[in-house]
């Protein structure tokens, strides 16, 4: 048994399948050496262990071709929360080799995102680092000094196939009903053979060489022991023809040579460790620590996306959704600390978070209880960032004429417990604000109201307004409408339901709503404090009384069609 020498946090044995045989790791780059040992069969396994020690350094490496998708963020905030809790670094790394698909834009979005979301790296665009490039378009060099190494080694060989001999070879491995792998066409070439494609121009890709038995195995943080068998593998490409790096090439290389020592990624990724590991080896570097997290899934169980509507950062944060509920909710996908606790602010998760609490399960998209959490955070607010944010929403939406201020306050108070997100807060000012009596009279929720008599408490309702006694009251605030409501209650020998019922619907128009001594007194100073918009959609009580006077009651009756007048209103 071999024990190759390997950083604190990981050790590996390459297990000779044949007595005496060495292993490719340790292959000289002669040709002829080459020659000798690919005539042989190419036979071993690596078990891949993680110990303990050596610095944290995590990196989350986004591809900017698009918006940071949920998933992604919650692949970052893992990464984060696990080289906080650990006292390590955690670096952003942006992987846009794919030139067609890669934007600056899409790069800047990303930045953005996480930024709002509160993950600060300590590493990585716009903040540089002792390990740049931080953009893999940048370190082509380093991925062509290295390809060059693993050719010299002869872990890499030139390979001169031309598309249609690749198309062929995956035709009759699909008609014998074997694995699409590369079948070694130029791994035993002679030297002359690839000095004469040399010579003649013939374009070519580097292959890294395969061992044609053995396995792999590593230990995930997350999922235990996952093998590969190494057969299911044939000889990968990882330089293209155009001199273009491919991906599992450039994440090895980068992770090597940033000091990763743990890998937290999707478990989509799963099946590039088997390359990347060997690839690892190959160069003589250490393998981090790999941990694989799960999927996100929609409620029917399969892959989260567009078609099961907002599924990137950026959307949630137009929709109105504060950052430290998203990430809340994205820690608690497929983790928890153990309790029954659902809220936690970002310190606390730092607090919390282990991996081994990570669950390898697909954890499922939940946006009702997403508003439900973004409620409970966005009520927790203080009271002044609170009435900042909904005063601003609300001047922004022009429906008050300021964004502070006595009224703000109030209102903020009064219809908080109603409001998930931001934008909620604009079409429950509106609806306080405005007055639909009639649809609600000519409602069948409606009926047992005016079953009830509503038609006579609106008389004395009105007898109130007229002889001042009413806004008076309101003019003293709460105080005011409780001693009044009290008086008004006695005068008509009502209480309770029964009393209360009727002011709501005959003071609002609405059947449902807030406490209606609040709402009336705040109606009262919007009409007075100047603080409502005119075009704001605003019914003031003289507006309120007025439709009031002109309600022909008996046109509510049951035995008789509301008719388009009283629609009108």
């Amino acid at each position: 048994m071999t024990t190759l020498a390997a950083a604190p946090w990981f050790r590996a044995r390459l297990i000779p399948e044949l007595k005496n045989r060495q292993s490719l790791l340790y292959c000289r780059g002669d040709h002829s050496y080459w020659q000798s040992l690919c005539s042989r069969r190419r036979s071993f396994s690596v078990y891949a262990s993680a110990g303990n020690g050596g610095d944290v350094r995590v990196r989350f490496a986004p591809s900017p071709t698009g918006n940071l998708h949920v998933g992604g963020a919650r692949t970052a905030l893992f990464n984060y929360l696990y080289a906080r809790a650990k006292g390590g670094k955690f670096i952003l790394r942006i992987e846009d080799t794919d030139l067609e698909r890669s934007t600056k834009e899409s790069e800047e979005a990303v930045l953005r995102d996480l930024s709002w979301l509160g993950l600060a790296w300590d590493e990585g665009p716009g903040i540089g680092g002792g390990y740049g490039p931080y953009r893999q378009s940048e370190r082509n060099a380093l991925y062509k000094q290295f390809a060059e190494k693993l050719l010299q080694s002869g872990h890499v060989y030139r390979c001169f196939c031309s598309n249609e001999e690749l198309e062929k070879m995956k035709e009759i491995a699909k008609l014998k009903q074997l694995p699409p792998v590369y079948t070694g066409r130029w791994a035993s070439a002679t030297e002359e053979e690839v000095v004469e494609e040399l010579a003649k121009g013939t374009p070519f890709t580097y292959r890294f060489r395969v061992p044609k038995e053995g396995s792999l195995k590593i230990d995930d943080l997350i999922r235990g022991e996952v093998s590969w068998n190494l057969d299911t593998l044939g000889d990968f490409v990882i330089m293209r023809s155009n001199g273009q790096p491919v991906y599992n090439f450039c994440v090895t290389v980068d992770d090597a040579t940033m000091a990763i020592s743990h890998v937290i990624r999707a478990e989509e990724h799963l099946p590039n460790t088997l390359r990347q590991a060997l690839i690892y080896k190959a160069l003589g570097f250490p393998m981090p620590h790999f941990a694989h997290v799960s999927l996100i899934l929609a409620p029917d169980r399969s892959k989260l996306s567009k078609r099961h509507g907002a599924t990137s950062v950026g959307q949630f944060r137009d929709m109105g959704y504060l950052p430290q509920a998203m990430v809340n909710y994205l820690a608690l996908l497929g983790w928890g600390d153990g309790t029954e606790n659902e809220f936690f602010t970002l310190e606390q998760l730092v607090e919390k978070f282990t991996i081994e609490r990570v669950n390898k399960s697909g954890a499922i998209f939940d946006s009702t209880k997403l508003r439900w959490m973004n409620g409970q955070h966005l009520r927790s607010l203080p009271s002044e960032e609170l009435n900042r944010i909904i005063g601003e929403r609300w001047k922004d939406a022009g429906i008050t004429a300021e964004s502070q201020g006595i009224f703000i306050q109030d209102a903020v108070l009064l219809l908080k417990d109603g409001i998930d997100l931001i934008t909620d807060s604009e079409k429950a000012l509106s609806s306080l604000l405005s007055y639909p009596l009639y649809e609600t009279l000519a409602s069948a929720e409606g009926k047992p109201i005016l079953e009830d008599g509503v038609s006579e408490v609106a008389k004395s309702l009105l007898a109130a307004y007229d002889s001042g006694e009413f806004s008076g009251a309101l003019a003293e605030g709460q105080p005011g409408w409780q001693k009044w409501v009290k008086n008004f209650g006695k005068l008509l020998k009502r209480k309770g339901k029964s009393l209360f019922m009727p002011l709501r619907v005959l003071l609002t128009g609405k059947l449902h709503g807030p406490d209606i001594g609040a709402t009336t007194v705040l109606l009262y100073k919007a009409g007075t404090s100047g603080s409502v918009v005119p075009q704001a959609g605003f019914v003031t009580f003289d507006e309120r009384f007025k439709i009031l006077r002109e309600v022909q009651w008996e046109s509510f009756s049951t035995d008789v069609p509301l008719s388009a007048g009283a629609v009108t209103h």
